[in-house]
């Protein structure tokens, strides 16, 4: 049941969203796949090593001498490979990951580059705290346990917020993308989700 009105309210978002901004909804929705894949990832790696080790082919009794050198479902499991750790840190926070992401994607969609820098910028700060991308909060210079990967994820949005941000003075000086075609990208749009949806342009009309 669950699964179905999950289903219909993907379903119905994407009937009132313009086209050119489905990557947005796309986008939003990896985050939550990434922290439910660490959640998958630990239950699995905790039922293996709940069975047991083979020692010369002898099965040895995890509840008396045997044991994971490292827990499935501590910290320190995700620092043993910057592929998990990625898995661990994407996951964290993914809400407001989500929201970010989406707003980014969507201005870029939109040709809006300035505004999409200020989101990377946004994304950068929330990273430098923990609020996104970490366990726990901290002071920037401060960062608890094991979230010291913290200054490469800041780095990254920060790069990504001055690439935008080269776009959209390229873009201001004639050399990007002219205006006149989002304008009338926009306008394709809104004939397209009317069409897919006339109680919106009657609901319009209405007001």
């Amino acid at each position: 049941i669950i699964l179905y009105v999950g289903l219909v309210v993907c379903v119905e978002a994407l009937d009132i969203t313009p086209p050119r901004h489905w990557p947005a909804f796309l986008v939003a929705l990896v985050p939550g796949f990434f922290n439910w894949a660490q959640q998958v990832a630990s239950d699995f790696a905790a039922a293996v090593c709940e069975q047991g080790f083979l020692i010369d082919g002898s099965l040895v009794d995890t509840g008396t001498n045997a044991a994971c050198a490292v827990s499935a479902r501590s910290n320190q499991a995700w620092t043993l490979s910057p592929t998990l750790t990625a898995v661990r840190a994407f996951g964290k926070g993914y809400i407001l990951t989500s929201i970010v992401w989406a707003a980014m994607v969507v201005y870029i969609a939109d040709r809006k580059f300035g505004m999409a820098a200020a989101w990377s910028v946004i994304a950068a700060a929330l990273s430098s705290c923990g609020l996104v991308h970490a366990e726990v909060v901290f002071l920037p210079w401060h960062p608890e346990g094991d979230a010291a990967y913290h200054w490469e994820i800041v780095g990254g949005y920060l790069l990504t917020a001055g690439f935008l941000l080269v776009i959209e003075l390229a873009q201001r000086f004639n050399k990007g993308p002219n205006q006149e075609e989002t304008v009338a990208a926009k306008e394709v749009d809104e004939e397209d989700v009317s069409t897919r949806n006339p109680s919106l342009t009657d609901n319009s009309e209405r007001v």
